[in-house]
C-alpha cells in the first residue's frame, strides 16, 4: 500500500482549491468572519453577528453544487453562474432583519435555503445527463467525503485541543476560553470543507464501475428493510384502530409516516443498481411491494393534515407538512410506475418545491398569514357574540386569540386585521404585543375571559425568615404582588416603570409609557419548579429567583408566593408575590 506524502497531500488540496475557488475562499472568509464575531462582544452587535453567520453558513454548499452543475458544460465561461450565487447571498443579507424584532420570517427561508442547498448537491452534476450507476457511486462518493472530512478535521481538533489543555496546565500559561471555540470553528469550516473537496473525481457522470459491498447488503436487509417493516405494522394496526373506534388519527402519526417514506427511500437509493438483479429475493421484492403497501397510510396523513388546519389554520410548519405530502405521493407514484426510476428527480422535486414555498403569494409566508387572518377573524366574531350575549369569552378562544395575534404580530402581518377590527392597531404604535392588542379588544367590546376550570394547580411558598437582600448597586426595591388576569388593568408601578405578570407565555413585562422595556421569560423557571423532588416541593427557597437586563434598566426579583397553574400540559404563572429590585441606566 502506498502512504500518502506530502507532496501528494499538497498536490490533493490545491487541486481542489483549483477546482473550488469559490467554495473555498467563501469558506476561508467565513471562519474569518466567525472568528472576529467571537472575538466582538457587544450587545449592538448582535443581530449583525446573526446575520452574518446565517449569510457565510449557506453559501458553501450552494456554491460546492455550482462548480458540479457547470462542470457538465466543460465550459470555463459558465463561471458568471458562481457569480449569479454570491450576489444572491448578498441580497439574501440585506433582506434579513436589522433588528431582533420579527425575525421569525428570515430565520425560516434561511432554513428553507440551507435544506435547498444541501438537496442541489444530490443532483447538480446530473442536471443534464443521466447513468443509474454513476449516481449511485457519486452518493457513495459523497457519503464517503463527509465520514472522512469529519474524521479529519474531529481528530485534529480533539488533538490540538489536548496539546493546548497540556500546556495551560503543565506549563501554567492561560489560554482564553474563546481559543477553543475559534479552533474549532477553523477545523470545522476551512479544514472539514478542504478535505471534503479533495478527493471527488471530475469526471463524475463516467465513473459506472460498480463496487456494491456486501456489508451495504447486510445493513438492508437485517437493519433496514426489518425497520420499515415495523413501522408499516405499527401504522395499518393504528389504522385498524382509529376504524374501529371510528375516530380521526393523532397528528403525531404525520411524523412516522413521514420517517417511514424517507426509511423507503433510502433503501430504494442504496439499493437502486441491484435491486432487480440481486440474489435476495427480500431485496428484490421488498421495494414494490412496500410502496404499494404505503399508498393506503397517505390516507392517514392526509386526515392528520386536514384536522390540524381545520382547527387552527396554516401556519408555515403546516404548510410545509402539506408540502412534504404532495411530495411523498408523487415521489412514491414515480417509484411504482415509473421504469428507469431516475432517482435524481426525487432530490430536484423537492429541492424546487422548497424555494418555491419560500416567496410569492402561493408561498408559506403569504399562505400562513392570510389562513392566520381568517382565524383571527372566526375568533374575533366570538368575541362581538359574547358582548351581544354578555356572555365571558371562553378560555379555549382566548388562548387561540393570543396565539393568532403573536403569529400576525411576529411576521409584521397585524395590518391585515384593519378590515376585521375597524381601525388599523398597528396605526398608533410600533412597539404593539398580543397583550396589549387583546386589552384593546377587550376593553373596546367590554368583555371578559371566563374562570378556567379543570386546572392543575400548584403553590410554592418561601418558608421560614426571609433573606436578607443586598440592594447595593440597585436604585429602587418595592414588593409587589398581582395576578397575570388583573395585571394588565392594574400594573405595579416602579417609578414610572409598569411591571405586568403575562400567562401566555409567562413573563415579565416592564414597560413605561406603554412601551415595552424589558421582558423577562419565566418559562425556564416554571419548568425548574415543576421538575422538583416531591421532598419541599411547595417550598421556595434562596435559589428560585430571576433577574433582566439591558442596556436601559437592570430588574431582580426575589419570589415570596407563586401559584403555578398546568393546562394541557403547560404550566404558566397565574399569582405571584414577589421583592423586585430595580437599577436604570444612562439612556
Amino acid at each position: 500500500m502506498k502512504l500518502a506524502t506530502k507532496a501528494a497531500f499538497l498536490s490533493k488540496a490545491s487541486a481542489a482549491f483549483k477546482r473550488f475557488p469559490f467554495a473555498i475562499i467563501w469558506a476561508i472568509l467565513s471562519t474569518i468572519i466567525t472568528i472576529v464575531i467571537i472575538e466582538i462582544d457587544t450587545r449592538e452587535f448582535t443581530q449583525i453577528k446573526t446575520n452574518l453567520l446565517l449569510v457565510m453558513s449557506l453559501g458553501v454548499s450552494w456554491l460546492i453544487a455550482t462548480q458540479f452543475y457547470i462542470e457538465q458544460y466543460k465550459a470555463k465561461s459558465l463561471v458568471w453562474i458562481k457569480i449569479v450565487v454570491v450576489v444572491l447571498l448578498l441580497l439574501f443579507y440585506i433582506t434579513l432583519p436589522s433588528s431582533p424584532d420579527s425575525v421569525t420570517v428570515g430565520y425560516i427561508r434561511w432554513v428553507i435555503f440551507m435544506i435547498a442547498g444541501h438537496l442541489t448537491l444530490f443532483f447538480a452534476p446530473f442536471v443534464t445527463v443521466w447513468h443509474p450507476k454513476a449516481y449511485w457511486n457519486y452518493l457513495g462518493n459523497m457519503m464517503i467525503a463527509i465520514a472522512r472530512s469529519a474524521l479529519f478535521s474531529g481528530v485534529l481538533y480533539l488533538g490540538l485541543v489536548l496539546a493546548m489543555l497540556a500546556v495551560r496546565y503543565l506549563f501554567d500559561i492561560s489560554i482564553k476560553e474563546i481559543r477553543y471555540a475559534e479552533l474549532f470553528v477553523v477545523c470545522l469550516g476551512v479544514v472539514n470543507t478542504w478535505v471534503y473537496l479533495s478527493d471527488f473525481p471530475k469526471e463524475i457522470q463516467h465513473n459506472i464501475g460498480l463496487h456494491f459491498h456486501k456489508a451495504i447488503e447486510v445493513f438492508v436487509k437485517f437493519i433496514l428493510i426489518p425497520l420499515a417493516a415495523l413501522y408499516i405494522l405499527i401504522l395499518y394496526v393504528y389504522a385498524v384502530k382509529i376504524v374501529l373506534q371510528w375516530e380521526l388519527p393523532k397528528g403525531w402519526v404525520s411524523y412516522l409516516i413521514i420517517a417511514l417514506a424517507a426509511l423507503l427511500f433510502l433503501i430504494q437509493f442504496i439499493m437502486h443498481p441491484v435491486r432487480i438483479t440481486h440474489d435476495s429475493s427480500i431485496i428484490r421484492k421488498f421495494q414494490p411491494l412496500s410502496y404499494w403497501l404505503f399508498l393506503p397510510l397517505l390516507f392517514l396523513f392526509y386526515v392528520a393534515i386536514y384536522k390540524r388546519i381545520a382547527d387552527y389554520g396554516i401556519t408555515e410548519s403546516r404548510y410545509f407538512l402539506i408540502v412534504i405530502a404532495i411530495f411523498i405521493t408523487g415521489a412514491m407514484t414515480y417509484l411504482i410506475f415509473s421504469r428507469k426510476k431516475q432517482l435524481r428527480y426525487l432530490p430536484m422535486a423537492l429541492a424546487v418545491s422548497a424555494l418555491l414555498s419560500s416567496f410569492g403569494f402561493w408561498g408559506a409566508f403569504s399562505v400562513s398569514e392570510r389562513s392566520q387572518t381568517r382565524q383571527f377573524e372566526q375568533v374575533y366574531k366570538k368575541f362581538k357574540e359574547a358582548k351581544l350575549n354578555s356572555a365571558l369569552v371562553s378560555a379555549e378562544d382566548y388562548k387561540r386569540f393570543l396565539s393568532i395575534s403573536n403569529f400576525l404580530i411576529d411576521h409584521k402581518a397585524l395590518h391585515r386585521t384593519e378590515n376585521i377590527l375597524g381601525y388599523n392597531p398597528t396605526a398608533s404604535t410600533t412597539e404593539l404585543t398580543a397583550w396589549s392588542l387583546r386589552k384593546n379588544v377587550m376593553d373596546s367590546l367590554q368583555i371578559s375571559v371566563e374562570k378556567k376550570t379543570n386546572l392543575n394547580t400548584r403553590r410554592y411558598f418561601r418558608r421560614g425568615e426571609r433573606q436578607v437582600l443586598n440592594i447595593s448597586g440597585y436604585d429602587y426595591y418595592k414588593e409587589v404582588s398581582f395576578e397575570s388576569s388583573s395585571s394588565i388593568t392594574n400594573p405595579q408601578e416602579i417609578n414610572d416603570y409598569q411591571f405586568l405578570l403575562e400567562q401566555n407565555p409567562s413573563k415579565i413585562m416592564v414597560t413605561k409609557n406603554e412601551v415595552i422595556i424589558l421582558e423577562i421569560p419565566l418559562g425556564t423557571f416554571t419548568q425548574e419548579l415543576l421538575e422538583r423532588p416531591l421532598k419541599n416541593r411547595d417550598v421556595l427557597n434562596k435559589d428560585f429567583n430571576v433577574r433582566g437586563e439591558n442596556k436601559i434598566i437592570a430588574v431582580q426579583l426575589h419570589f415570596d408566593s407563586i401559584t403555578l397553574e398546568t393546562i394541557e400540559s403547560t404550566p404558566s404563572i397565574s399569582y405571584m408575590r414577589a421583592e423586585v429590585l430595580l437599577k436604570q441606566k444612562d439612556d
